[in-house]
């Protein structure tokens, strides 16, 4: 289980994700960058973003820049962004989409849509 978590509406999507039996690694450290949940075993970052410090460009180029590091980690297979305002007004979507990224097999990504032809 977790400990203390970065803010509020984070406190509130680990305990929705306890609700739902799901039990992620909360404030983990992964290559020099700390994430907000992190399902190990399946590769699965978890981030809530508030828009007080995510807002705005330079929040922007610094998230892009995250993001993009975290993805070329080993281990790190996905990462799903929820805002507060997800975690607050549609706890169970956001658990849902968890789950249904957690069942999917790694190399089961969703991509563009098939061009047609």
């Amino acid at each position: 289980m977790c400990g203390a978590s970065g803010s509020p509406a984070e406190t509130v999507a680990r305990l929705r994700m306890a609700e739902a039996g799901l039990e992620p690694e909360c404030q983990v450290p992964l290559g020099g960058i700390r994430v907000d949940f992190f399902f190990a075993g399946r590769g699965l970052v978890v981030e809530v973003e508030g828009h007080r410090w995510h807002g705005g460009a330079p929040a922007h180029q610094r998230d892009t820049v995250r993001f993009n590091r975290l993805m070329s980690l080993p281990g790190v297979r996905g990462i799903l962004r929820f805002t507060a305002q997800d975690v607050f007004r549609r706890p169970r979507w956001m658990v849902r989409t968890i789950r249904g990224a957690l069942v999917r097999e790694p190399d089961e990504r969703p991509g563009p849509p098939h061009p047609r032809g």
